[in-house]
């Protein structure tokens, strides 16, 4: 086995000489065999090997067991161990998740945290687990992605077992005297995963396939490269799609193959979230619909994010809830305003120079009847615009500046009844700017704190 998982490292370049590794270890039979195997082949790629193990405070007796062991593994090594300890049961309830998941994301935290940013992080999936995991993908629905199994390397993440079967696994322990603990959880078959490793694998092993773990394996080993292919066509895609950052040109889109077009999709998700397993099959439809619906319709999507579609092409943001704003401006009180992420001062006086100004412009206050409001639009707003010899609605001027729907309602505006004299970073009314004739002039000032 030794070999074997030697010449994994190698096929996958897990390792490079002087790495440091941790190792998560439980103290059953894959990660104590992990351990073994990486301690003999710390000399050969000059490894610093650290020992992580966590104790979730679920079994009692029998978790303090695991961790003494996993504590004098360290010691038979002479390696690095560090030890965690968790109320699971309590900070899954804190967190809205599964026992199950709970444990796995203070697993990897903890990993991480030992790791830092050069470190690699050794975990002892092993051939049998890939197949419990393509299966468990399966029955919940998946694509290409998901049948590709486990991946034997992930960012820092290396599983050197990943092409051993747990027999092979066992046989090593005993020929190496390794001594071992199994969780009792393991065979209650209450869990997906137990159900599937317990009843359903070795039901098909006796009826249908006999190699059914293998046969899985060469099988993600074929969807993984197609996906790798896959994922490069989306990319390229993607880069000629992409007007500007997260939005999609809807043309470009359209000439796509449905294939790319969720590959595309999905990628547009990638700035918001490294995490894309909430994203569900329906959720990239519905992004997808978005391409035959009118300008300014919407999709919300999980993980607080939305898709819209506008003008020309759909784009990803950030879910926020604008609430309507009025405040009345009083002339010569300055005020600090969230909105605008400034102090407001509307005088008829010039500011001293040492004030620290963001933004200035000059009214003529002879046209101006107060109060005025800063607010947010309201239907019937319009602006003068001398060009046009005219005024214009907000509505579509927003539009013709393609400026996004979910944007409008937080833009700052200083009004005058529906007649707005100012639109932050955007544009002043040409009817009440100051101009060579203005004899009265009122000053708008926004300045830092």
């Amino acid at each position: 086995m030794l070999t074997k998982v030697k010449n994994t490292i190698e096929k996958y370049r897990m390792l490079e000489k002087g790495d440091t590794v941790v190792i998560g270890v439980s103290g059953g039979a894959d990660s104590v065999s992990l351990a073994h195997v990486l301690n003999c082949l710390k000399e050969e790629y000059d490894l610093h090997i650290i020992l992580v193990h966590i104790n979730h405070q679920l079994r009692g007796a029998e978790a303090d067991r695991d961790e003494a062991y996993v504590m004098s593994l360290g010691e038979k090594y002479d390696c690095d161990v560090r030890i965690f300890s968790y109320d699971v049961e309590k900070i899954a309830k804190e967190r809205g998740l599964t026992l199950e998941e709970a444990g796995r994301e203070l697993r990897y935290e903890a990993f991480y945290k030992v790791a830092g940013e050069k470190g690699k992080i050794a975990v002892a999936h092993n051939i049998n687990d890939n197949c419990e995991t393509m299966l468990m993908r399966f029955f919940r629905g998946t694509g290409i992605k998901g049948l590709g199994g486990i991946n034997p390397i992930r960012d820092n993440i290396i599983r050197p077992l990943i092409e051993v079967s747990r027999a092979e696994i066992e046989g090593y322990c005993a020929e190496n005297g390794l001594e071992y603990y199994t969780d009792y959880t393991n065979n209650i078959d209450i869990y997906t995963r137990n159900k599937i490793r317990l009843r359903l694998i070795p039901f098909i092993e006796r009826e249908l396939n006999p190699n059914i773990v293998n046969t899985l394996y060469r099988t993600s080993e074929i969807m993984a490269a197609e996906d790798r292919f896959l994922s490069d066509m989306a990319q390229r895609a993607y880069k000629e799609c992409e007007i500007s950052p997260k939005r999609i040109s809807v043309e470009k889109l359209k000439k796509y193959d449905p294939v790319i077009q969720r590959r595309i999709v999905r990628l547009g998700f990638v700035d918001f979230s490294a995490d894309l397993h909430d994203i569900s099959y329906s959720n990239v439809e519905n992004v997808l619909s978005l391409i035959d619906k009118e300008s300014g319709r919407t999709i919300e999507l999980p993980h607080g994010l939305r898709a819209v579609r506008e003008q020309n092409a759909v784009y990803f943001c950030r879910s926020k809830e604008t609430k309507p704003f009025s405040y009345d401006i009083n002339i010569d009180e300055k005020k600090y305003y969230n909105e605008l992420g400034a102090y407001l001062l509307l005088t008829d006086k010039k500011c001293e120079k040492n004030a620290k100004l963001l933004y200035t412009i000059s009214l003529d206050y002879d046209k101006i009847v107060l109060p005025l409001k800063l607010r947010s639009r309201m239907p019937g707003d319009k602006i003068y615009i001398a060009g046009l010899h005219g005024s214009k609605s907000l509505k579509k001027l927003f539009i013709d500046s393609k400026i996004p729907m979910v944007e409008r309602d937080s833009i700052p505006l200083l009004a005058m009844g529906s007649e707005v004299l100012w639109i932050s970073d955007m544009k002043t009314s040409d009817r009440y700017k100051a101009k060579d004739t203005t004899v009265n002039y009122l000053y708008m000032y926004l300045l830092e704190e």
